[in-house]
């Protein structure tokens, strides 16, 4: 027991010292002649540069046709109002096949969406109640993944996949917060680790997650409630790169202090690479009912009532 005791210890200091190493190696360079104190200035104008260095590898990265495997997730709640979605993801090829399993629903009403690549439909694998929606295991509607590449300020075509989807909304709005010239300026911090990957720690507002329009689905009641204040509301944001600076994990999670509490929390996190063997076998034609374009909101609508 003594033993484990004191390499739990070793491994612990050894961590912290790794950790001061790489603050010490960071502030040297930031020194003013003859003091041993690092200049403010420089040292402000280091973080920035690096902040922003960190932030092109990943607006380079987080939009194209990843191999992954992940979790995503997106939770509302304010006063009678509460909205969940957990899904976890497969995104796998260029063109790219995704997979989304719906793990939110306590009661197995679920919808697990699979998109083969470069198809016009999505087929959907109803769960639970919502089995009796369709003859057969598998439905077919019109795809909701349609890439806007060369769309303005469109990040790639992977931001229209699920979990990556999540992850190009909060940078989109990270980024708006950054470069707005009102309300409470939005501060960066940038952790480096030994191993070349990093944490960064930022906020988006209110106003420009709203802004974004796809990442929460607010009531239009709620959202025209909020005042100037709540809009320019400061949510917090964690970002995780790996060395090469592509997204192992983005969060968004705060409260809105408005009139009725709004609580926020949306992210998406890489947890492997994905293989061909990761996605649904294509089921037969025989399996799946194709909805009518006619069809295909009223489709939706009764999914939605289905599962209240």
């Amino acid at each position: 027991m003594t033993a484990r005791t004191s390499m739990t210890r070793r491994r612990r200091q050894i961590g912290v010292l790794a950790l001061a190493g790489s603050a010490a190696l960071a502030l040297s360079a930031c020194t003013t002649p003859g003091s041993a104190f690092p200049d403010a200035a420089a040292q402000q104008s280091y973080m920035q540069d690096l902040a922003e260095a960190r932030f092109e590898l990943l607006s380079a990265q987080i939009g194209q046709a990843p191999d992954v495997i992940g979790s995503a997730y997106v939770h509302a709640v304010s006063g009678d109002l509460e909205s969940h979605e957990n899904d976890s993801v497969v995104l796998f090829g260029d063109p790219t096949s995704s997979f989304s399993q719906d793990k939110g629903s306590a009661d197995g009403d679920t919808v697990d969406i699979y998109h083969l690549p470069g198809a016009a439909y999505d087929l959907l694998l109803l769960g639970g109640e919502l089995k009796e929606l369709a003859p057969t295991e598998w439905v077919a509607v019109q795809t909701q993944y349609v890439a806007e590449e060369d769309a303005e300020g469109s990040l790639g075509p992977a931001c229209v996949y699920p979990g990556i989807s999540i992850a190009c909304d909060i940078y989109t709005a990270v980024e708006a917060t950054r470069s707005s010239k009102e309300g409470v300026l939005s501060s960066v911090v940038v952790s480096m680790r030994n191993d070349g990957s990093s944490q960064i720690s930022t906020s988006a507002s209110l106003e420009s997650v709203l802004a974004v329009g796809t990442l929460f689905d607010l009531p239009d009641d709620l959202v025209s409630s909020f005042s100037e204040d709540d809009l320019a509301t400061l949510l917090p944001v964690t970002i995780f790169q790996n060395a090469e600076g592509g997204l192992v994990k983005m969060e968004l999670s705060g409260t809105v202090e408005s009139e009725t509490k709004l609580q926020l929390q949306a992210g998406f996190e890489v947890s492997g690479t994905s293989t061909l063997e990761d996605l649904p076998t294509e089921p037969s034609g025989f399996d799946v009912t194709a909805i009518p374009a006619a069809d295909q909101a009223a489709f939706w609508d009764r999914i939605e009532e289905l599962r209240k």
